[in-house]
Order: C-alpha cells, then structure tokens, then sequence
C-alpha cells in the first residue's frame, strides 16, 4: 500500500537537500572565504522560512498534491507551465546528481576510467526501482538514508582531530556585505532541493506531526551544512579549501588509526555514490509522479528518461573545470525553479484559499 508518515518525510527531505552542498563546497568557500560558515548559517535560516511556509500552507489547507497547488491558485495554463518549470528543475537535478556522482569517482578514484562507463553502472539499477511501486521506493529510502546518516557521523568522528580552529578566525575579515551575497545565493539555490521531496506528499497519511517533522529534518540540514563548511575550512584553510574539488576526499584521506588503518575514502565513495542515487531517485519518481496521468507507458518513460539523462551526462561529466562553472550557474537556475516558481504558486494558492 502507498503510504508515507510525516517521520517518513524526514528522510526524503535529508536525502536529497544535503548530498550536494556537502560533496562540492568549495564552489561556496571559493566566494565566501573562511567566512563561508557564517553565511552558512545566516542564508540557512532564509530557506528555513521559505521551506517552513511551504508546509505550513499545504498543511494548513489540508491539500499535499503539488498539482492541485499550482494548477489551484493560478490559472491552468499559468499553472501547467510552472508545474512543466518544476519538472524541469526535477530533470536537471537528475542530470546534476548523476554528473557529479561520474565525475567524483572518476576523478578521486579512477582518473582513466571514462565517464560514461561509470554512468552506465549508476542508472542500470535506478531503471529497475524506478519501474517498482512506491511500497519498494520506500523501503530503499529508509534504509539508504539511515546508512547516510550513520555514514556522516562516523566520518565526521573520525576526521574530528585533523582539524584546526585558527583557519577560521578571524570572522568577517572580509567584504562582508558582497560575499554574503554572493555566497548566500549559491547556498539558497543548493538548499532548495528540498522541494524535491514536496510531490511525495500526496502520500502522507496523517498530517497531524508534518510542520513539526519537517522542522525536525530542517534544522537537521542546517546543523549539518554548517558543521560540514566549518570542518573543511578548518581541515584545510581557506585558501587552499576553495581551491580542491572535492573537499571531504582528501579530508577523509588523512585518517590513520593506530598507525596503520587508512580507511576513510571509503566513508566518503559510499556517501557519494549512495547519496546521488538517492537524489536521482526520488527526482526521475518525482517527475513521473507529476505527470502521471499523462503517462501510458511506464516502461518507454523510464527508457526516454534515462538515455537523456546519460547522453548529457556524460557531455558534462569528463570536465572538472566545465562542470564546476556550469554548476555554479546551476545554483541560479536554482533559485527560479525550485525557488520562485513554488513560492509564486504557494502563495497564489494560499490567497486563493483565504478569498474563498
């Protein structure tokens, strides 16, 4: 049977808001210097209200469908075009997470391997649970997401005496006003992800715990982004963290446990490849759960779907440099489509409900 707890939800949110922010930071310490911590933490607390009010107006209105939403309080032309907007959003965070999935195992473990041989072993079992019912996706993202978690904890345990607290003082040393700015920008449109786990809702059961579970899930993200961005400026520095790809690789590298235990890539590979496949996931449902009663064939839209997502995968994914610049303006496209778009459509709908 489909269904969804709101403390069910709280895993769908952390699976897919984190993964991104904690595999390539440096894109954010790159703008934000040793500082990037503090704006961390001040934009975490925007998108806290942006997130909290989406809740709080599916919840308060007792409707969880995310296209009754915005083809509710718009009108149904406006409305399909910002649900097609969304999608799309939901198309290009699945061409993001598999991108980036081939390119940090190809560049932080098998430089000569190609990228589209490691794409092809990333989306050959996500066509399989794709093709399940909701019961099966469940189950998967119950326990993936519970092995993330307990993944990062140790992780970030076993790294904890490699860092040092003079990287990150003095605070706000910078140009303060620019760079929260900037940075906070690309923060907001990486923690937007979040909206990913919105369609799922249609799911729920009982509604009665969802704003105080999503909450829960939220605060959560924030500990977790803030922590991650502090650990690595102080592991590292700065200077020389805005400048390495993948940050927590190396960082996880350092670990050395009596002498001769090295083992921590291992945390960071599991993290990465697990973390992505949970995104790409509950992003491909995502847009099959949206434009379901448009769909005949399952089968033929996971096959489309999938080819597209290889073919411009793994276009993007054999540059380091290319992908790193296209990524930060992915954080932009970010802000309209997972941002805006919801926003506008929540808000239409929310005054609608209120008029009547």
């Amino acid at each position: 049977m489909n269904k969804l707890s709101a403390k069910h939800f709280i895993l769908f949110i952390l699976g897919v808001t984190c993964i991104s922010f904690k595999t390539y930071p440096s894109l954010f310490i790159k703008l934000g210097g040793r500082d990037t911590w503090v704006y961390t933490l001040i934009t975490f607390f925007v998108f806290l209200a942006f997130a909290i009010y989406l809740i709080y107006v599916m919840s308060s209105r007792k409707t969880y469908d995310i296209n009754e939403i915005f083809t509710s309080g718009l009108s149904k032309y406006i409305g399909n075009l910002f649900l097609f907007l969304f999608a799309l959003g939901l198309f290009l965070a699945s061409i993001e997470a598999t991108t980036v999935e081939a390119n940090v195992v190809k560049t932080c473990f098998f430089l000569k391997t190609p990228a589209w041989y490691i794409i092809i072993f990333f989306l050959i079992p996500s066509v399989i649970l794709l093709g399940k019912n909701f019961k099966t996706l469940l189950i998967f993202i119950i326990i993936s997401v519970f092995s993330l978690l307990a993944n990062t904890v140790l992780l970030d345990i076993i790294v904890e005496t490699y860092k040092d607290v003079k990287y990150v003082l003095p605070v706000f040393s910078g140009n303060v006003a620019s760079e929260l700015l900037n940075t906070g920008l690309l923060i907001l449109g990486s923690l937007s992800a979040f909206v990913i786990a919105l369609p799922y809702l249609k799911y729920l059961t009982k509604d009665d715990k969802i704003k105080k579970h999503s909450l829960i899930a939220l605060l959560i993200i924030g500990f977790v982004c803030t922590y991650v961005i502090l650990g690595i400026i102080s592991t590292f520095g700065p200077l020389r963290a805005a400048n390495i790809f993948y940050p927590e690789f190396p960082q996880s590298q350092r670990v050395q446990i009596a002498g001769f235990l090295e083992f921590g890539e291992l945390f960071f590979l599991y993290q990465t490849v697990v973390g992505f496949f949970v995104k790409y996931i509950l992003c491909a449902y995502g847009v099959y759960l949206i434009f379901e009663k448009f769909i005949k064939n399952r089968k033929y839209f996971i096959a489309i779907y999938t080819i597209l997502v290889f073919i411009i995968s793994t276009l993007l994914a054999g540059n380091n440099y290319v992908l790193f610049n296209i990524l930060k303006y992915y954080q932009y496209v970010n802000l309209v489509l997972f941002i805006l778009i919801p926003l506008i459509a929540f808000i239409a709908f929310n005054f609608k409900f209120k008029k009547k």
